[in-house]
């Protein structure tokens, strides 16, 4: 028979409570592998806590961003103060404000979203703006790069002056008497706009020396120029050519004891007033 048949029931019920209370102390107090379990618990709750207020932060910050640059769009720290201008040699300041409308007291960011238009809309408004280039250097301040149109003489179409510009756009004369005047253009205005781009090529110290430039074709040369100079030479040209063959024109000159003739149409020579018949 099992021996715990001869316990006296009051000690097996001893045996029962004792039993009952180490599974609650155990409960209370868990043993070493429950402190690993518990442990692990603590740091998935810890973890789970950082990543949120991480994810928390990086929006606050997010939001805050998109709060502080709405703020200064719409406030007046994105105005305009400062305009620089450089490349310009011909249009002043003003001239370039008014055809860019790029000025103090106008939006910053309105004016960068739109440089490109800006640019062409320049030079609608005053075509001797060939194109601008827009940058911010500030908070309030932008830099305005011109490349410009120069003028290279002035032309006579129905009795009205225009100005010629290096691309072959005219536009309202400007009372300057220094100006190259252009004859025998007006029923071509092809050759008008082909020799204008070509002299537009010419560095300004050499384009300065000359006076006038006479379209004067012929047979043999169709697309022959007469380019009076200011120092008295005169030159023959070919209004495809004559931009590159003008930068000869110096060194020609400097060689030559009289005035004369110096020819580029093929090739480049010169020669005194009477020594040929022409």
């Amino acid at each position: 028979m099992d021996k715990s048949h001869f316990i006296p029931e009051h000690q097996q019920y001893a045996q029962r409570l004792t039993a009952i209370e180490e599974r609650r102390a155990q409960a209370d107090h868990p043993h070493k592998g429950g402190k690993k379990i518990g442990h692990k618990v603590h740091k998935i709750k810890w973890y789970r806590y950082f990543t949120n207020g991480e994810r928390v932060a990086k929006l606050a910050c997010l939001f805050g961003g998109v709060l502080l640059l709405a703020l200064y769009v719409l406030s007046p720290l994105s105005k305009i103060k400062q305009v620089q201008v450089t490349g310009n040699s011909e249009l002043g300041i003003r001239q370039i404000e008014e055809a860019t409308q790029i000025h103090p007291g106008r939006y910053i960011w309105g004016v960068y979203a739109n440089r490109n238009a800006l640019s062409q809309s320049a030079h609608n408004k005053n075509p001797q703006v060939k194109s601008i280039r827009v940058r911010v250097t500030g908070p309030q301040a932008v830099k305005i790069t011109v490349q410009e149109n120069p003028v290279v003489g002035i032309v006579e179409i129905k009795q009205r002056d225009y100005d010629v510009l290096a691309n072959g756009q005219l536009q309202a004369a400007k009372s300057d008497k220094s100006k190259i005047t252009y004859q025998g253009f007006y029923k071509d205005r092809t050759a008008l706009r082909k020799t204008a781009v070509q002299i537009g090529k010419v560095k300004p110290v050499i384009r300065n020396g000359i006076s006038a430039i006479a379209y004067r074709p012929n047979k043999v040369s169709p697309r022959r120029l007469v380019i009076y100079m200011r120092d008295g030479n005169t030159v023959y040209a070919d209004y495809k050519t004559v931009g590159k063959k003008l930068a000869y024109y110096p060194g020609i000159a400097a060689t030559m004891k009289d005035p004369g003739i110096i020819d580029l149409q093929v090739g480049a020579y010169s020669y005194s007033y009477g020594s040929h018949d022409k």
